[in-house]
């Protein structure tokens, strides 16, 4: 008969269950095929409109999917890079208009977003300002992506007041379209079935544990 310390041990001894790594894997390639579409869309109203940047409006989207899986894997640190990484992948070899600098985007995005909410979440600590701290992470990630644009040969001459305009709406649609819309749809996956098999990858584990530990 094994030992409950023992037994213990064996469960956390994996950081990322089997369910956190699903997630991972299929927010991040739902969200490199969309935020490849994202990119087209917003090149699109930059020519309509005539304004440098001015598709950033659209930059929180492309943070909906790290809040998604931050929250579906319990907050835990360096799923949102991991998801960052494997999105990257996946916009570069869907055609991004971004190209290969797409990898280096998505992943600076994912992690700002993780620096950003765990800083603040080391200053306060109050789960009534939680998502509150989800959504301020959002709006930096967003305003990261025009920051790491204009750092590449992406980047164009920008006058301040425009580029305060478009910090603005990035911030902006990071917090409204990335931190509250994530938490939004987090909270109608944990109302609604869709994401039961979760506990049903979780079930074969706790079994083997449980038979493993009155043998």
């Amino acid at each position: 008969m094994e030992s409950p310390a023992k037994d213990k041990s064996k469960k956390s001894s994996y950081y990322y269950d089997t369910s956190d790594l699903v997630i991972i894997a299929l927010f991040a390639s739902l969200g490199g095929v969309f935020s490849t579409f994202i990119g087209y869309l917003a090149n699109l109203v930059r020519y309509t409109v005539g304004i440098p940047k001015i598709g950033q409006i659209f930059a929180g989207l492309h943070i909906l999917w790290f809040v998604l899986v931050f929250l579906l894997t319990n907050r835990k640190v360096g799923s949102v890079v991991l998801c960052g990484i494997i999105k990257g992948f996946i916009e570069l070899f869907s055609a991004s208009h971004l190209g290969i600098l797409v990898l280096y985007i998505s992943t600076g995005e994912a992690i700002v977003f993780e620096v950003i909410f765990f800083s603040f979440f080391a200053l306060i600590k109050s789960k009534r300002l939680l998502h509150l701290e989800i959504a301020v992470a959002a709006g930096f990630a967003a305003v990261s992506n025009i920051i790491l644009q204009l750092n590449t040969f992406l980047g164009s001459a920008l006058s301040f007041e425009l580029f305060l305009l478009i910090i603005a709406l990035c911030f902006i649609s990071g917090v409204g379209f990335g931190g509250y819309l994530g938490q939004m749809l987090f909270h109608l996956f944990q109302q609604s079935h869709l994401l039961d098999w979760r506990d049903k990858i979780k079930e074969p584990a706790d079994s083997y544990s449980k038979r493993g530990s009155s043998e």
